[in-house]
């Protein structure tokens, strides 16, 4: 049967030729749309790094000397850390409130922040510069709330019973231990950083899965250092970031911590500013930097070129089979079934996809290795170069052109079965007397 087929495509050459052409194109169009959406879904299907649901972050204010509210006996240094320690406790005593701590907010060193500050990372044996986000941290409260977990166990416990201020301890995320340290560990080596308080030495003292900034982005590197102690002149640099206990929704937690903390605390100057989710936080700064926009953009141009390429791919093999309904009728009357006609033109369209498939791939290759399409990722940029050591299939670039070339074969072979049955079994319909009128 597929000899026959073959005979049958060459002796209809005339019409095929243009379909041949018109399905190479396509496959060039629907494989940068696939090698953009399988990046999109690589990096989704990545884990963040941390857990962010049930968490949430407590701002507050303190009254200045112009407002009616002000206390001007609330106002030395003594008594201002006072009453942030007893804002802090009240906090951490709310019902539900499953840990809290004060985090300190500069530079985006909470999740979501939509900060960026990096250091440059040496080591005694290297000083080659790596780059990481800092992440400045007061406790081990703090992997209590956000859940970072070490990559030796996936646990947070871990990190979070370490003492940050015995050895000058620091974290840094697996993605810095590759780049710095290649295969060997990092946990008790000497690193230098800068995380917000000068160059200093630090000793690793476990290493952290990796993070991602953003959820279609790749991760990213980062360290974990000591914040700056608070005090009554950096005091508004802090804000108190807390994890609920799981069965407590974010509506009625929300509610309901407004509604009895506004008045608790009120203590001397200070006063409850705002408490949002960290889901509400991560869809703001989504919204803000234009990745909510930019997916959604991107996502209905996909839906929008595909759909229209099916409705092409429709219309021209509709009308190859129109041309053979004389065809069609001299095989029904010669004993062919409706299915058997119906396999026939399938397999037909298909072979001519694949025969499509090699000049497709090869043009493909050339656009990839002239480094033509490229997707800005924050600050990544999504290129086909490998990038040695990394684990993602992404920046493996054979891998990921087999596999985005793959899909593209797998999609477009739904596409032209569908739209040549279709017609196929329309004209499989007709009396073999009204088709043999034709021919």
């Amino acid at each position: 049967m597929i000899q026959h087929i073959f005979r049958q495509i060459w002796a209809q050459r005339k019409y095929n030729t243009w379909i041949f052409i018109e399905l190479v194109v396509i496959f060039v169009l629907v494989w940068v749309l696939s090698d953009y959406a399988f990046i999109l879904l690589h990096n989704r299907s990545i884990p963040q790094g941390f857990d962010y649901k049930n968490t949430y972050m407590v701002t507050y204010g303190i009254y200045g000397s112009e407002t009616s509210r002000y206390n001007a006996a609330e106002d030395d240094s003594l008594k201002t850390m006072n009453n942030l320690e007893l804002f802090v406790r009240k906090i951490k005593e709310y019902n539900n409130v499953e840990v809290a701590d004060l985090t300190y907010l500069t530079f985006g060193f909470i999740p979501f922040s939509g900060g960026d500050n990096r250091t440059i990372i040496t080591s005694e044996t290297d000083t080659t510069s790596v780059f990481a986000h800092t992440k400045a941290i007061r406790s081990g409260d703090f992997f209590r709330i956000f859940r970072y977990t070490s990559a030796l166990d996936n646990s947070w416990e871990r990190p979070a019973g370490i003492d940050l201020n015995q050895n000058n301890s620091a974290f840094i995320t697996r993605m810095v231990e590759r780049e710095r340290f290649g295969k060997e560990s990092a946990i008790g080596k000497i690193i230098q950083a800068d995380v917000g308080e000068g160059l200093q030495n630090y000793v690793v003292a476990d290493v952290l899965n990796d993070q991602k900034r953003f959820d279609y982005t790749l991760p990213q590197g980062a360290i974990f250092a000591a914040s700056p102690s608070v005090s009554a002149e950096n005091v508004m640099d802090f804000a108190v970031c807390l994890r609920t206990k799981p069965e407590v929704s974010e509506w009625q937690f929300l509610a309901n911590f407004r509604k009895d903390m506004t008045s608790q605390l009120r203590i001397g100057n200070f006063y409850l500013k705002d408490v949002q989710s960290f889901s509400s936080i991560k869809e703001d700064v989504n919204q803000r930097f234009g990745v909510t926009n930019e997916i959604r953009t991107r996502t209905a141009l996909m839906i929008f070129f595909l759909l229209n390429i099916a409705l092409g791919i429709i219309g021209t093999f509709w009308f190859r089979n129109q041309t053979r309904r004389g065809e069609i009728g001299l095989r029904m009357a010669m004993g062919s079934t409706r299915g058997q006609l119906q396999r026939q033109f399938i397999l037909e369209a298909l072979i001519l996809l694949t025969l499509a498939v090699l000049p497709a791939i090869i043009t493909n290759f050339f656009i990839a290795r002239a480094d033509i399409i490229q997707f800005k990722m924050d600050d990544v940029k999504m290129s086909y170069e490998t990038i040695s050591g990394s684990p993602y299939i992404t920046q493996n670039a054979p891998l990921r052109f087999f596999i985005t070339n793959f899909i593209t074969y797998i999609l477009l072979a739904v596409i032209v079965a569908l739209s040549t049955w279709i017609p196929a079994n329309r004209a499989s319909k007709i009396h073999p007397v009204d088709a043999l009128r034709d021919e």
